[in-house]
């Protein structure tokens, strides 16, 4: 039993037991990363690698299939493993689909000026449903997470809040209904992750293989005071934007998650746009449905065969995001559908056009990634390359479109 005087360190993953002043500078560094994200899995940059220690050593290199090490020094005798930082995205991969969450410990001062222990930071916390590099999600797909949160009222029926934004492109959607409905939007969604506030009913996916992990967050994020400031920097007087106070505690807390995964470094500036829709503006299609009719899944051979695959002659990323929105949530409003195929009839009718159109998309990169690593701070020069060409194509686009009747610009809706 430890000395009454003596502070027992219990940020650090289980498996050793420690005094603080047992403790290494560099273990004492890690125990305070494990302490504040008690939740998630630390990995802790060493040099050219991302390193685990103790039983979080031993998951790394079980899920990951590398060598599991000893490390000894004054604390004693621990486990160690490692991932080497420049290819570092399968290994990243692996722990997802395994279902944690990861928080990377990245050295922020240069290891050359620093005059003692390197200052080590956690810049961002990857998990299923905020993940951002491009090695680890497909091109032209979404990657939602969702927050719910239930009504706080004497309805008949629960009202229920479901809010969903995607990390990489800066999505972010809000709505509500009942329980059965919102379990039917989960499914058109389909996010990787949900986030579950007090109270909320309990949702599970109707089809396992296109599930999402679920967890609870911090109930002080689903406050209702709390989500409102949370959601000013996004939307002017939000308190006034929802239907439902559900909606609004929903996307307050969703976005606050994002934002502690990116690094808690503020708003999230490329989230322009939160927007409300009513799931009674499209056809409803739940996942089985979904199935049945082999929009996106072929129960013989994936992805291939299927709807979209026929139809997917998309030459860009946000066209090919556009065409999945379009065939999970078609339209009912007869209006909005002459619009469409209006807007489909012009191009289809100026071959020149057309073919104008085509050649400018099929020369851009995905400009809704690209702005959303470059407003975290996290573009390379092949990045900002990239955004370079792609804006440079706006000009020929628009001058292409000029005078198109019907024109309809892509949007989330």
């Amino acid at each position: 039993m430890e000395p009454a005087d003596r502070e027992t360190v219990t940020g650090l993953p289980p498996g050793i037991a420690a005094a603080r002043e047992d403790l290494t500078p560099m273990l004492s560094q890690y125990a305070d990363l494990c302490a504040a994200h008690g939740d998630a899995l630390v990995l802790f940059q060493v040099g050219d690698f991302y390193e685990a220690f103790c039983e979080a050593a031993e998951t790394v290199a079980r899920v990951c299939e590398v060598t599991l090490t000893e490390r000894s020094d004054s604390t004693g005798d621990y486990p160690m493993a490692g991932i080497p930082i420049d290819n570092a995205a399968p290994y990243l991969e692996s722990l997802l689909d395994a279902g944690y969450r990861v928080a990377l410990g990245d050295q922020v001062e240069d290891a050359a000026q620093a005059s003692g222990l390197v200052d080590r930071a956690v810049t961002e916390v990857i998990t299923p449903g905020t993940v951002v590099e491009d090695d680890l999600l497909e091109s032209g797909t979404t990657n939602y997470v969702a927050a719910v949160a239930a009504e706080d009222d004497d309805s008949a029926e629960t009202t229920v809040g479901l809010a969903a934004v995607d990390v990489s492109t800066g999505e972010c959607l809000v709505t509500s209904g009942g329980p059965d409905a919102v379990a039917g939007e989960l499914d058109r969604i389909a996010p990787a992750e949900l986030i579950a506030g007090p109270d909320a009913p309990a949702f599970e996916p109707s089809d396992a293989e296109r599930g999402w992990t679920t967890h609870d967050y911090d109930a002080g994020a689903f406050d209702r005071r709390t989500a409102t400031e949370r959601l000013e920097p996004y939307l002017p007087a939000p308190e006034r934007r929802f239907d439902a106070d559900a909606e609004l505690r929903a996307a307050g807390a969703v976005l606050a998650y994002a934002e502690y995964t990116q690094g808690d470094d503020g708003p999230l500036s490329y989230v322009t746009r939160v927007r409300r829709y009513d799931p009674r503006d499209r056809l409803r299609l739940d996942a089985a449905a979904q199935r049945s009719l082999e929009l996106f899944e072929n129960r013989g051979l994936g992805a291939s065969d299927t709807l979209f695959d026929a139809l997917d002659e998309t030459n860009c990323a946000l066209g090919r995001r556009c065409l999945e929105r379009w065939l999970r949530r078609p339209l009912v409003d007869a209006d909005a559908i002459r619009s469409r195929h209006d807007a489909v009839g012009e191009l289809a009718d100026r071959s020149l056009a057309r073919e104008g159109v085509a050649d400018a998309l099929a020369t851009a990169y995905d400009l809704e990634r690209l702005v959303s690593r470059v407003s975290r701070g996290r573009a390379d020069a092949r990045d900002l390359r990239s955004l370079h060409r792609t804006l440079a194509v706006v000009p020929d686009l628009k001058a292409t479109l000029a005078g198109a009747e019907g024109e309809e610009r892509p949007t989330t809706d």
